[in-house]
């Protein structure tokens, strides 16, 4: 045994790096499992540090939708635009139309709390209906004058209606004699009057008139397509009554000397029909005025009678105060008058028309005799 040698590594240079090589592996092999415990824990603080940092932000992205936008000296607008400025890095991937919405979407609590409440799409819809309610009103309102008064229908309609219930019921009445009275004021001065005997005729419309007062024994005849239009007179004195018989155009300036209007006009009828013209003008005339006297009388005769005043002149109406009396049985509209607008303020109108037809009878028998100039009966030559 002495002498001999106890060799566990050769002493040689030979093979050095090899086993320095094998030394580092074995050192390596054995601490694997510390480093790989070690990677592990410091994965898991990572992901640890990683979820903390989430929710912090997650909890301060909370506080921050509950707080109000705008802040004690801050400016809405630049409240505003910090959240579109968030929203749009947020959105820069996607489209045009997208980055508006969610513009739209982000701007609402801004504007919410920094001016007016944002109106939704519902709640502009909403709205629509209330925006035709307020027009509706709006028209209802100024609709109301041109009613007249405070009633659903305009005062004149009453007046209205009878006039037109009188002239249906003259229509049907094939003729009538009454004694016919008129006032008219042709030219300044003292107005005219005259009172007649009185025959019509519906159809033909047919007239015999005989003066009773000035110029008494006057007689008129005029049929209607007969004697080529023109009615025939004659006087019952003086120089004229030697001319006999004299045709006249109803319209000529001779006919119309002492009278407004030509015989043609004449009868209850066709005296209604200007007066339901001029009243229902006046239907869209707020400030027509019209009073009801339904207990009226024209002699002994009971009337109701409607006043029917313009206060303020217009080209459509001529009269500024008109009335008409109708007998109450028979709804014949027996007196009209028509008062001129005052040349001056305050100044009483004046009469410048005044129709009467009395003693009217609508049973009276009329035949081609009452419209003849050859009738022995009257004093045609």
């Amino acid at each position: 045994m002495a002498g001999s040698r106890l060799r566990v590594f050769p002493l040689s240079k030979r093979g050095l790096p090899e086993r320095a090589l094998l030394g580092v592996l074995f050192v390596t092999i054995l601490s694997t499992p510390v480093a790989w415990d070690l990677c592990a824990k410091e994965k898991n603080k990572e992901k640890r540090r990683a979820k903390a940092a989430l929710e912090q932000q997650a909890e301060a992205g909370a506080v921050k939708a509950n707080e109000p936008v705008k802040l004690p000296g801050a400016e809405p607008d630049k409240a505003v635009d910090s959240t579109k400025a968030k929203d749009g890095d947020q959105a820069q991937s996607k489209d045009k139309p997208a980055e508006k919405s969610a513009d739209k979407s982000a701007d609402k609590p801004a504007e919410k709390s920094a001016e007016k409440p944002a109106q939704k799409p519902a709640e502009k819809a909403a709205e629509k209906p209330a925006e035709k309610t307020t027009v509706a009103r709006k028209v209802d309102d100024q609709s109301r004058p041109a009613a007249g008064a405070t009633q659903s229908k305009p005062a004149i309609a009453p007046a209205l209606e009878l006039a037109r219930a009188s002239r249906d019921a003259m229509r049907k009445i094939p003729g009538y004699t009454c004694v016919f009275s008129k006032q008219e004021q042709l030219k300044k001065g003292t107005p005219t009057r005259h009172t007649m005997s009185l025959k019509l005729r519906r159809e033909p419309f047919s007239v015999y008139l005989k003066y009773l007062d000035h110029a008494a024994g006057r007689e008129v005849i005029y049929v209607e397509g007969r004697n080529n239009g023109k009615l025939q007179v004659h006087e019952a004195s003086g120089l004229t009554s030697l001319l006999g018989t004299i045709n006249l155009l109803p319209t000529s300036s001779e006919a119309l000397k002492e009278n407004k209007y030509p015989v043609t006009m004449i009868g209850m009828e066709k005296m209604l029909e200007p007066f339901i013209a001029d009243w229902e003008e006046s239907q869209k005339h707020a400030d027509t005025k019209v009073v009801h006297y339904p207990q009226a009388k024209l002699g002994n005769l009971e009337c109701t009678m409607y006043e029917v005043t313009h206060p303020q002149k217009r080209e459509q109406f001529k009269f500024h105060v008109s009335r008409v009396y109708f007998e109450k049985k028979t709804l014949m509209p027996v007196r009209a008058e028509q008062y001129a607008f005052p040349a001056k303020g305050g100044a009483e109108p004046q009469l410048v028309e005044e129709y009467t037809y009395g003693d009217v009878k609508l049973d009276a028998v009329l035949t081609e005799a009452d419209f003849d100039v050859q009738n022995g009966n009257y004093g045609f030559k």
